[in-house]
């Protein structure tokens, strides 16, 4: 597990500070026991142990297995920067700019993942309250590739309406792509994102 980062939030208590980094020390030690021993395995008593903390404490704070689920994807996506970059390609006007975005990010996504797609894949297999977050988040994934088209459709490609272009993006941009070149293929991640913003703009926008 890497060494837990210390917290050093302007503002905060000493006691808030010491609560974070309890939160983060619990999250760390459930993604490295779930993606070890599987999430159907993994009970909260031994993230506890792990983290290093009282049971009560892990119950305290997450109640659930599934709570703490999300709290690992919500980490994840944190430190890929997933936020920043919807909000970046939101602010830029030119669609051909987003797209590039739209590559960049999900490379970090990716390539950050650290078995949380496998995880994930997993739990939800087990567990039927998982598999309807896990649904849940793949439509708020469409609707974030939906926000990239909107207001900029009159700069597609003639042919290509905004449904088409959701459509395509979500082809090209799951984990599963990813996985197919990166480790698969031998690609770097450099390589992934270029031939995704390659793929996008190509077939989302007029020849140059």
């Amino acid at each position: 597990m890497a060494p837990m980062a210390v917290v050093k939030e302007p503002g905060l208590t000493h006691r808030q500070r010491q609560a974070m980094q309890t939160r983060t020390l619990i999250v760390d030690a459930a993604r490295s026991l779930f993606v070890s021993r599987g999430y159907a395995a993994t009970s909260l008593e031994a993230v506890a142990e792990m983290a290093g903390v009282a049971s009560r404490t892990v119950y305290s704070v997450f109640g659930t297995k599934k709570a703490l689920l999300g709290a690992i994807c919500e980490a994840w996506l944190a430190e890929a920067g997933i936020p920043e970059s919807i909000a970046e390609g939101l602010r830029e006007p030119d669609l051909r700019r987003r797209l590039l975005i739209v590559a960049r990010a999900s490379r970090r996504q990716w390539e950050l993942e650290r078995g949380t797609c496998a995880l994930l894949q997993g739990a939800a297999a087990s567990d039927a309250e998982v598999a309807r977050m896990l649904a849940g988040w793949k439509e708020d994934r469409g609707r974030g590739w939906r926000s990239v088209v909107e207001g900029s459709e009159s700069q597609l490609r003639p042919g290509v309406d905004a449904r088409r272009a959701v459509a395509l993006i979500r082809a090209l941009t799951p984990w599963e792509v990813y996985l197919e070149l990166v480790p698969g293929e031998g690609w770097t991640a450099d390589d992934y994102e270029e031939w995704l913003g390659g793929m996008l703009t190509d077939l989302l926008l007029p020849p140059r």
